[in-house]
């Protein structure tokens, strides 16, 4: 008898967490190529571009919003995927790592393929005086860690807001002095008889 290829839960898991994550970060990398104003070279005489302070402080501003961005997004599907995929809260939980890693790359490519093209490229072409702007690139590699960071915030958010262990039912604890099964002990008023 042939088993039957049909995918397992723990499979369903697998696509729904990392699937989810990725489409995220790929959504994600619109926002962001939206959301930041690039840095610019101004084309010099000799030839090479120029960027003054305020060009510079807008290319960290892209690691800004790159962070800001994930964060938010990281923070609601960890929170979501966590409360959705309770069946095996570990698995989830486990999946919910590289599936931010995932995101964090699609989010960095998506940005990077939308955003500005090749600078050099464009300088190449450009007179003296013009302006190219900068492609779309995080700079401080400790910014893509937001993603994970977040994400596993937003699980632990569920596990801390679940109701874990229930409590016992009235009338059903026993004592340690008290083996189960027993009868209980009559504990009514007692007489005391005075000396």
């Amino acid at each position: 008898m042939r088993r039957s290829l049909g995918r397992g839960p723990a499979a369903d898991d697998v696509v729904a967490v990392l699937g989810t994550l990725l489409v995220v970060g790929a959504v994600c990398g619109v926002l962001w190529w939206l959301a930041v104003d690039p840095a610019e070279y101004t084309k010099t005489r000799r030839g090479g571009g120029a960027m003054g302070e305020v060009d510079l402080s807008k290319r960290f501003n892209a690691d800004g919003w790159y962070a800001v961005i994930a964060i938010v997004a990281g923070f609601l599907s960890g929170l979501w995927l966590s409360w959705r995929r309770q069946r095996d809260f570990r698995l989830t939980t486990l999946l919910l790592v590289p599936g931010a890693a995932l995101a964090a790359a699609a989010m960095a490519f998506v940005g990077g393929v939308v955003g500005p093209g090749d600078p050099d490229a464009a300088l190449s072409g450009a007179q003296p005086g013009d302006t190219v702007p900068v492609a779309l690139e995080v700079l401080a590699t400790s910014t893509y860690l937001t993603w994970p960071i977040a994400v596993l915030f937003g699980a632990l958010m569920v596990l801390w807001s679940s109701p874990g262990v229930p409590e016992p039912r009235r009338g059903s604890v026993q004592t340690e002095e008290q083996p189960p099964g027993s009868a209980p002990e009559n504990h009514g008023p007692t007489e005391h008889s005075p000396r």
